[in-house]
């Protein structure tokens, strides 16, 4: 049976506060030897991993050109992927002209890519900007440029998630990255999804290694014989995928936590419960450790909702588990009032967060912790799973707090630029002087000091 509140009666805050990312002994001691095993055998080392995990028989960890260029979905699939490719490419290409207003812009090198149509590779200029606020001759500003190399994970196995390849790979390059690496776990056959390979092609990626779990992530972060080093690795995963990330942070750059996926629902007396069930129920069936949570500002809405979630859930394909994702991470919490609902959901602070109130707008006003925001009856999360536009790589285990979807910043970085004349330098002379002397650093002075040694 799912929790339920009533915040006149109960108080759900111990429980939601109680929330966080979940840290397994034995996991972390599985992921140890397997980073340590990568680390030293390298590729025989992921096709061990493979065999033991995936498929008995594989007999490589490369996809080839002709696996890759051979690959294709049933006909509407393909053409689903194109038309997501699409939108997610142009909403992160209108994301960077966003991001760059004010900056200016430079070419600084070309990429060879893949076109679209599979043909003869083509050349596509990757940029740098810049911004300087100091008098010309001076510099005292900031360059931004991408990434060189990045990681994307795609779960695999049984599953199937081009989308997790579109979500993670165009952003990045979008922002310019001219060399991405999809690793992916193979089928028990030995064989990688035909829609995976499709998308990872049209996406332009550079490799696909057919190796999933903390192995492909330390493949990535460590780079093996047939595997390229990475800059940042961004895609999300299950727990041992995760824990790889942690214990591998500083080595790599990461995207953030994305685990077990997370639906909050905040409804009023205006929503529609078949809508909002269906929308509670979208992100729990892709396993039994996913989370759910309806708020509700009345009593008797979350009652109908219940029952039609009860509804939609007789003999549905994945009844089993989404049944224990409901009994083990579901709450339904009674709320006094919108103040009190968007206090609640800024403690859960879900992944994904499905607003269907008479004024949804008024109450995204009052949330300050959400991952994506969906708005009104008529924007299901389906729709910000796979073609609205943005990422659908969100922080989960209440890591919005802090966290953001992968988006076009994560595949850039910022460096600043000084450059001073001899009378800029004088200025802040002094103040150098001071903290040289309030913080014990005599070199860190004389290293101003002797530009101007000789001088009275």
């Amino acid at each position: 049976m799912i929790r339920i509140y009533n915040t006149q009666a109960d108080d759900p805050r111990p429980f939601l506060q109680s929330r966080s990312v979940r840290y397994e002994e034995s996991v972390g001691q599985v992921v140890s030897d397997i980073i340590q095993d990568v680390r030293e055998r390298g590729d025989l080392a992921l096709l061990d991993s493979a065999r033991k995990f995936d498929s008995p028989g594989i007999d490589r960890i490369l996809a080839t050109p002709q696996e890759i260029d051979g690959a294709m979905p049933l006909a509407d699939h393909a053409f689903a992927i194109d038309h997501a490719i699409e939108r997610v490419k142009a909403f992160h290409e209108s994301q960077l002209v966003a991001l760059t207003k004010g900056w200016q812009e430079h070419e600084y090198q070309s990429t060879e890519v893949r076109q679209k149509d599979g043909q003869p590779r083509h050349h596509v200029a990757n940029h740098r900007w810049t911004w300087n606020m100091a008098p010309e001759g001076s510099q005292l500003g900031q360059r931004m440029s991408p990434l060189q190399r990045v990681g994307a994970y795609v779960p695999g196995g049984n599953a199937n998630y081009p989308s997790s390849v579109i979500m993670n790979v165009v952003p990045a390059q979008v922002a310019g990255v001219n060399h991405v690496t999809v690793t992916t776990p193979v089928r028990q056959d030995g064989t990688l999804s035909p829609a995976v390979l499709y998308a990872s092609r049209y996406c332009g990626v550079a490799k696909v290694v057919k190796v999933g779990g903390a192995a492909a992530i330390a493949a990535l972060a460590l780079g093996t014989e047939s595997v390229d080093r990475v800059d940042k690795i961004v895609g999300p995963g299950n727990r041992y995928v995760n824990e790889a990330k942690r214990q591998l942070w500083g080595g790599v750059g990461l995207d953030g936590y994305a685990g077990p996926s997370e639906v909050c629902v905040v409804v009023d007396e205006t929503a529609n419960a078949r809508f909002a069930a269906a929308d509670f129920l979208t992100q729990i069936e892709h396993a039994p450790d996913n989370a759910g949570f309806l708020v509700s500002t009345s009593e008797a809405k979350a009652n109908e909702i219940l029952a039609e979630i009860e509804v939609q859930l007789k003999n549905a394909p994945r009844e089993s588990t989404m049944r224990q994702a409901i009994a083990v991470e579901g709450a339904v919490i009674v709320a006094r009032d919108i103040n009190e609902a968007c206090e609640i959901i800024n403690l859960i602070a879900p992944e994904h967060l499905t607003i269907s109130t008479k004024n949804p707008e008024e109450a995204m006003a009052k949330i300050q912790n959400a991952g994506c925001i969906l708005l009104g009856e008529w924007t299901p999360e389906s729709a910000g799973d796979y073609c609205a536009g943005p990422s659908h790589t969100l922080p989960t285990a209440t890591s919005a707090r802090f966290g953001s979807p992968v988006n076009v910043p994560d595949f850039l970085k910022i460096q600043s630029v000084l450059k001073f004349n001899r009378e800029e330098l004088s200025e802040m002379r002094e103040t150098i002087r001071a903290f040289c002397e309030m913080e014990g650093f005599p070199a860190h002075g004389y290293g101003s000091e002797v530009r101007f040694e000789g001088e009275v």
